[in-house]
């Protein structure tokens, strides 16, 4: 007779307080793991008893630990609270734990900023309001509707002015969205109770509040010659070349071939951290203007860190080993520069949008505008189509250049000699 299978049973594990030589006591939840068919007892620490004071936080708290040492049951019937916390320590964690300095790796699932972006909605908006709720309870039609109007409440609205902007409404309900692709992954639900629309997003969530702010030709070309050479460099390519403000600060001297004119995209610089590009369309090359190269080969004569390696935005403060936070540079140089010109108050983005602008009002095509932005949809394009050869990319740039030049002297631009202004030295807390 052949022996049944013993039926894996639901194990709540034991929670307990253990004392410490050194520090605050610690709760430590203890379980048990199957590894390689044979049953392990293991322990993990929940936290300290200063910040779970009560035993129910410590409970609450350990949810994702109980949901790992049960997943092979399916018994299992978790809250919010626990698919939250295993989906930020088994997705985002990973993400996060990238040293200042410290290089991402390729295979990381999402950037360390997005991954800070989505814990930071968890922990602010979802959390507070659905923790307490079971994760079956979601495919309720009740409580889809409940989700709805949550998400109409956070809208900022005539009644509401205190409400959160349409773009972060969006960026909630995309973040649990999210969260319930991995609930359904992990097998607590059958489906993603807030796909397929089943759950719909507030009306005007999907609208802007205001127009991206655009430079006219002759603006750009007023505003360049009223920088230094360093924060003109920056401008010219952002300008110019329309790249993401991440990818521009991540560049390396060894990047620019400015006797061949042309860029290579290879990686990102963001709040600290070396990532990998958005991309795989952002990893290609681009084709440098005439008037970018010479003011490139300029900075490059007069800055320390100038070798192959080096930075191009290298930070003075920790001796080249880092580039210069962009949003720093943006707010202590180039915005205080620009609001004195009389222009709008910009962002590394601006530029971006820029240069989509120029490029659909000097004619190009749409194909053509995605080549200079290098765009994800241009991966399929390449793929499909073949991609576009350096020549035929350095056409589109000269092209766009002489375009923006024609167009600023129709606007009363006329050529001028270097302007300086006076603003932050190289000591301020540019990091």
């Amino acid at each position: 007779m052949t022996q049944l299978k013993r039926r894996a049973t639901y194990q709540y594990g034991t929670l307990l307080p253990e004392p410490r030589r050194r520090g605050p006591d610690i709760w430590v939840y203890r379980f048990f793991e199957n590894r390689n068919g044979k049953r392990v007892r293991r322990k993990a620490v929940v936290g300290t008893l200063d910040e779970l004071p009560k035993r129910a936080d410590a409970e609450r708290a350990c949810e994702n630990l109980r949901l790992a040492a049960n997943a092979e049951v399916d018994e299992s019937t978790p809250t919010m609270c626990g698919i939250i916390d295993r989906y930020i320590q088994e997705v985002l964690k990973p993400c996060l734990d990238v040293p200042l300095g410290g290089l991402q790796e390729e295979a990381a699932p999402m950037s360390f900023q997005t991954a800070g972006s989505y814990r930071s909605v968890l922990n602010k908006y979802v959390s507070p309001r659905w923790d307490s709720y079971k994760v079956s309870e979601f495919e309720r039609p009740q409580v889809r509707a409940a989700i709805e109007q949550w998400l109409a409440s956070l809208l900022r609205a005539t009644g509401n002015s205190e409400g959160l902007a349409p773009k972060t409404v969006r960026h909630v309900f995309t973040t649990m969205k999210l969260v319930f692709k991995f609930a359904v992954k992990w097998g607590y639900l059958e489906q993603n109770p807030m796909a397929e629309k089943r759950v719909e997003l507030p009306r005007g969530s999907t609208k802007r509040r205001k127009r991206p702010v655009q430079l006219t030709a002759a603006q750009f070309l007023y505003l360049l010659p009223r920088f230094q050479t360093r924060e003109r460099v920056a401008v010219a390519l952002a300008g110019w070349l329309g790249p993401r403000v991440s990818e521009a600060f991540g560049l390396q001297w060894q990047d620019l071939g400015t006797e061949s004119r042309v860029v290579r995209f290879r990686r990102g610089f963001v709040q600290g951290r070396i990532t990998p590009l958005k991309t795989e369309a952002s990893r290609t090359d681009l084709s440098l203007p005439d008037d970018l190269v010479d003011l490139l080969d300029q900075w490059r004569s007069i800055t320390p860190y100038n070798q192959p390696h080096d930075w191009v935005f290298a930070s003075p403060f920790n001796k080249g080993s880092r580039p210069l936070w962009s949003c720093q540079v943006l707010k202590d140089y180039v915005q205080p520069v620009a609001v004195k010109a009389g222009l709008p108050k910009i962002g590394w983005h601006s530029f971006r949008h820029t240069v989509s602008a120029w490029g659909k009002e000097a004619g190009f095509t749409l194909e053509e505008v995605k080549t200079l932005l290098r765009h994800e949809n241009i991966a399929t394009t390449s793929q499909v189509y073949g991609a576009p050869q350096m020549e035929a990319k350095r056409d589109l740039q000269r092209r766009l250049v002489a375009f923006v030049k024609r167009r600023a002297a129709q606007e009363g631009w006329k050529p001028e000699k270097d302007i300086w202004v006076e603003g932050p030295t190289m000591t301020t807390s540019v990091q």
